[in-house]
Parts: C-alpha cells; structure tokens; sequence
C-alpha cells in the first residue's frame, strides 16, 4: 500500500521531468531534489509531531463523546422528568376531578340541609303566627267584654243580680 502511495507521489516528478537534474543553466529546476527534500522534512516532522497530534485529535474526539454522553445523559433525565411531569398532572386532574365531584355532592347536601331548615323555619313563623292572633284575639275579646261590662255597670239600664254575674264569672273561668 505504502509502495503505491509514493508511486503516485512521484508521478508528477517522472512526468515533467526532462533533462537533467543537475542543468540549471537551461533553466530547468531540480524538482527531484526538493521533493526528496521536502519528503524527509515531512517524514521528520510526522515523526516529532505524530504523537501530539495523535494525543491532541484523541482527546478532542473523548471530549466530543463526553459532551455527547452528558447531553444524552440529560435527554435521559429530562425524558424521566418529563414523565414524572406528565404522571403529576394526570394525578392532579384525577384529584382535581374527584374534589369537583365532592364539591357538587357537598352543595347537593348544603341545598337540601338548608331547604329542610327553611321549611322547619317556616312552619315555626306559621305556628308562631297562629299562636300570635290567637293571642290578639283573646286579648280583644277580653277588651270587648271589658268594655261592654264597664258600660253595663255605668248605666243603670241593665242590672244584673249577683247571682247572674256569678254565673258569668264561672263560664268564663271554665
């Protein structure tokens, strides 16, 4: 293989090359010469600098795959947390959904509470009531006989024997 390469190398010398190397009075150069040249320079400086490059492209190319293991290594924890995120809000809306849920039921128990205290508060206020001009009515009857006696009593119209008026008294009383 090595073989091939210098072959191709040297082609292009071979090729243009005409006359002599040593002729420089006809204004040839020597081609041949500075090739040999600028091939052992090349061979000594691959041979002094082979290493640090070698060491320089090795270390750059573990550096690019350790930016590349952090970056997946990242992807990794972000595709995990991504999930996590992602359980948290199917959890939240579950949660969400049950407390909405609560939430009605309890507002369907507040509604009837409150409509049952409604109607016992009514039926109160419809008794207190009752109770209340059943009280008004006795109360007038009262003024009414009160009022009725006191003007028996003041006009001499109307006499009443005591035994009457016991009788009276006792009715009232029973």
């Amino acid at each position: 293989m090595n073989s091939k390469y210098l072959a191709l190398l040297l082609l292009p010398v071979f090729a243009f090359a005409s006359g002599s190397a040593e002729g420089s009075e006809s204004g040839e150069t020597d081609i041949f010469w500075r090739l040999i040249n600028f091939l052992i320079f090349f061979g000594i400086l691959y041979y002094l600098l082979a290493d640090k490059i070698k060491a320089y492209f090795k270390g750059r190319e573990e550096g690019i795959a350790g930016r590349l293991s952090e970056v997946e290594e990242k992807l990794k924890e972000a595709k995990v947390e991504k999930e996590a995120a992602s359980q948290k809000a199917k959890d939240a809306e579950g949660t969400a959904s049950e407390l909405i849920d609560a939430a009605k039921k309890e507002a369907d128990l507040m509604t009837v509470k409150i409509n049952e205290a409604l109607a016992h508060d009514k039926a109160q206020l419809e008794k207190s009531y009752a109770d209340r001009i059943e009280i008004e009515a006795k109360k007038m009857k009262k003024e009414v006989v009160n009022e009725v006696l006191e003007e028996m009593f003041a006009s001499d119209s109307a006499t009443i024997s005591n035994d009457d008026l016991l009788n009276i008294i006792k009715k009232k009383v029973a």
